[in-house]
């Protein structure tokens, strides 16, 4: 495909050489907007993206798009636009036009796979996952991300696996070991999420869900006083928009830190941080109780807090 796409700029600029400088000044001028949008997606929080940016990164990869509408990666660009936005079927069509000017490009089926994964396309996004793998055997990213599938996808030991390849291959890949640390919160090894956690703090101080993580980790081996630091240092950190608009942790740690004093035996402090974690949105699901072992504050006020 990259051969034909060559053949038909060269034969432009053959018949016209005036035709072949505007043709050039074109795909500059969208490249200049490819990098302003590549720009803001680079630049997100937790690998999330609010909405005001994502907007702006898909007004300019259009606008590159309109320039010149010949190259792949313009195409991924603004399909991740597009799944940022939640809009899937649009990034869809954006990743597969990606796909058919260009079936090498790693990162169109990494990121369709990403796209079918979260609409619940668990093999339609493993084949992917696997196609791109294809073409970028050592990248940490893709087997992150086929962690994450597996995950979802309750495949346990395949989630690890994957995780553990991708920091294999980046010892610093903070992503991997939060998901790792996740995974194995999950499965109630609390000393080696702890140990993952701890790794993400050595590499990042600031580090909001890592904080919050472990804090769950320290309250489910009953370290309560040191639980409560945690969830309060993750509360004492401040991001931007990108985090707030899809992670919403302040409210369940203010939860987890109540629970915390109950586990204590501090009822006054643990009903005014029931009441914190209510106001600030928190709701509970009754399968909760199962899953995390965990009461609804609602029903904790009403028998604790009178």
């Amino acid at each position: 495909m990259n051969k034909f796409k060559f053949a038909v700029i060269l034969l432009l600029s053959v018949i016209c050489g005036c035709s072949g400088f505007k043709h050039s000044a074109a795909k500059d001028k969208a490249e200049n907007y490819y990098q302003k949008a590549l720009s803001i997606l680079q630049a997100t929080t937790h690998n999330a993206l609010s909405k005001s940016l994502s907007n702006q990164a898909l007004h300019y990869i259009d606008t590159a798009i309109s320039l010149y509408p010949f190259e792949s990666k313009y195409y991924r660009v603004r399909g991740t636009s597009y799944y940022h936005l939640k809009e899937y079927d649009l990034a869809i069509s954006n990743f597969t036009q990606a796909l058919k000017l260009d079936s090498t490009n790693s990162l169109a089926w990494m990121n369709r796979a990403i796209t079918f994964e979260n609409t619940e396309k668990y093999s339609l996004a493993e084949q992917d996952y696997l196609k791109a793998l294809q073409y970028d055997r050592k990248s940490a990213t893709i087997y992150f991300n086929m962690g994450l599938l597996y995950d979802k996808w309750g495949k346990d030991n395949l989630s690890l696996l994957a995780y553990d390849q991708a920091i294999k291959i980046d010892p610093k890949n903070e992503s991997a070991y939060l998901n790792r640390g996740e995974a194995n919160l999950e499965n109630g090894s609390y000393l080696n999420a702890i140990s993952d956690f701890n790794i993400i703090l050595s590499l990042d101080s600031a580090h909001k869900l890592a904080y919050n993580n472990r804090g769950l980790c320290k309250y489910y081996l009953n370290q309560y006083e040191d639980a409560i630091i945690d969830f309060k240092k993750a509360l004492s950190l401040k991001l931007d928009d990108s985090f707030y608009e899809n992670f919403d942790t302040d409210k369940y740690s203010y939860n987890n830190i109540a629970n915390s004093y109950f586990g204590l035996g501090n009822i006054k402090e643990a009903c005014i941080y029931w009441n914190m974690a209510i106001q600030k949105g928190y709701k509970y699901k009754k399968e909760w109780k199962a899953v995390f072992h965990i009461d609804d504050p609602n029903e904790l006020l009403a028998k604790y807090c009178k």
